[in-house]
């Protein structure tokens, strides 16, 4: 009878530490709201909230409303739905459209954060939340896009928080002391790659990261979901390449960064002419057909992320990738590198850059601006003329760049008769200045243009097939 006394003592004194231990008691943590908004916004507390007194099922409470936190955030999109996730893996999902005012967030220290309404069903009241996740439809949302051959998946990184996923016990290391050993390890949810780009067998991807960096990765990897951003994870689940843009399956070869050794190597043989023409994309070439340039072969070739012009001239004048070449945004100029102009010169050749009325980079030699003399709204025919003279004059290195194709191709699109007009007019241009000309000639692009429906008919800056797939021609001229 004694023993079942102290039995029983023992377990009401156990029972008593759980209570009252800092150790077992439940301590809220934080909760993000994040996916498709822009900005993430961290709940620790109600700090800077309104707190609402309410009764919730015959109990007084007090909690902040959640469409206030989501304004603040900036939902990007009207529709979509909401996913509220806790801790252990269970959650909710909601239709964006049906959060109201009586929608609440409740924080307590017994259930941590946690959804509250009246009006939804008793599921959506989940406790213990971690992520409240904004899935929005509409388009231009900050998004990751997968790319095999001609097909291009498009997925949001708050629609990324919802794709089937496996998990991983990835081993971190071992660690030592002494005689004993521990491997620390971490429960990822991974989510594999090679479900979106179709490929039965391994193919060489080529992963755009946010950087401006390039990176060849496995089919047999992974994704992870990161918020508003994802990353690509090795088969390994270790290795791991941060921000990824785009992943590419079979992408060209050929890359617009290859034109300054090329172009080099065939200065040391003869002189050299490069013609940029602005905004022209592969396809867009392809359904044109232009006749000067559709009699020379051409080759797909890839471009840099972010698409706009700065950051690509400065890949194809420097050889290097935006991570290392400095420019990666508009109304950078100063090039971290050297460019084609600086090696070209070092060689003994001589160089000149025929551009429009603008100059888009600070290079080693000062640009040719041709400013819009017969004012018909393009700088083409300027340029065009400009660059004859210095192919006259005998420069070893003419670089030529057309703006008017991208000038078009964003006011009426890349795909209108507009566009195809100003390409043809294009085309003579280039059929002109190679007649006479003895060496190497190369025609490319800087990036590529996709249609849209707003004010500008067609744009361009995203890692997408039409705006990273451009033309290359080289060919020797007699």
């Amino acid at each position: 009878m004694q023993r079942k006394i102290v039995f029983v003592m023992h377990i009401l004194l156990i029972l008593a530490i759980f209570q009252t231990s800092p150790v077992c008691a439940w301590h809220p943590g934080e909760l993000v709201i994040t996916g498709d908004v822009a900005q993430e916004v961290v709940l620790a507390g109600y700090q800077g909230w309104e707190v609402v007194g309410l009764e919730y099922r015959g109990e007084a409470q007090e909690a902040i409303r959640l469409l206030p936190v989501l304004q603040y955030a900036g939902v990007l999109g009207a529709e979509g739905s909401i996913f509220l996730s806790a801790y252990d893996g269970v959650g909710a999902v909601l239709a964006l459209g049906e959060i109201t005012e009586e929608c609440y967030l409740r924080l307590t220290p017994e259930y941590g954060w946690q959804f509250i309404s009246e009006h939804h069903p008793r599921q959506a009241g989940v406790k213990f939340l971690e992520y409240v996740v904004v899935a929005a439809a509409g388009p231009d949302l900050p998004c990751l896009r997968l790319i095999s051959g001609t097909t291009e998946t498009v997925i949001s990184y708050g629609s990324l928080f919802a794709v089937d996923s496996v998990q991983r016990l990835i081993i971190e290391g071992e660690a030592k002391k002494g005689d004993f050993t521990a491997a620390p390890f971490s429960r990822r949810s991974l989510i594999p790659l090679a479900q979106f780009l179709n490929k039965q067998e391994a193919a060489a991807v080529v992963a755009y990261l946010g950087d401006g960096s390039q990176v060849e990765v496995s089919l047999a990897g992974y994704l992870e979901w990161r918020g508003q951003s994802a990353d690509y994870l090795g088969p390994d689940g270790r290795s791991r390449k941060a921000d990824v843009k785009a992943l590419w399956a079979d992408a060209p070869e050929t890359a617009v960064t290859e034109l300054l050794s090329q172009a080099l190597d065939a200065l040391g043989e003869g002189r050299v002419l490069i013609i940029l023409v602005d905004g022209l994309g592969f396809f867009e070439l392809q359904q044109v057909q232009p006749p000067f340039l559709s009699s020379r072969e051409v080759q797909q070739a890839r471009t840099v992320f972010p698409s706009i012009t700065p950051v690509a001239l400065a890949s194809i004048l420097t050889g290097a990738l935006p991570s290392e070449h400095g420019i990666t945004a508009r109304g950078m100029r100063e090039l971290q590198v050297p460019d084609l102009f600086f090696y070209a010169s070092q060689l003994g050749k001589s160089s000149a850059l025929v551009e429009g009325n603008t100059k888009i980079l600070n290079t080693s030699i000062r640009p040719i601006l041709n400013p819009d003399l017969d004012g018909d709204g393009s700088t083409d025919y300027e340029v065009f003329q400009s660059a004859q003279e210095q192919l006259a004059a005998g420069v070893d290195l003419v670089f030529v760049h057309f703006h008017g194709y991208d000038d078009t191709a964003h006011s009426c699109g890349p795909f209108s008769p507009e566009a195809g007009e100003k390409l043809l007019e294009l085309d003579g241009y280039i059929q002109a200045l190679c007649q006479g000309f003895s060496g190497t000639v190369f025609v490319l692009a800087d990036h590529g243009q996709h249609p849209t429906s707003r004010d500008k008919l067609g744009d361009h800056g995203l890692a997408s097939l039409l705006d990273l797939t451009v033309p290359w021609f080289r060919w020797e001229q007699p």
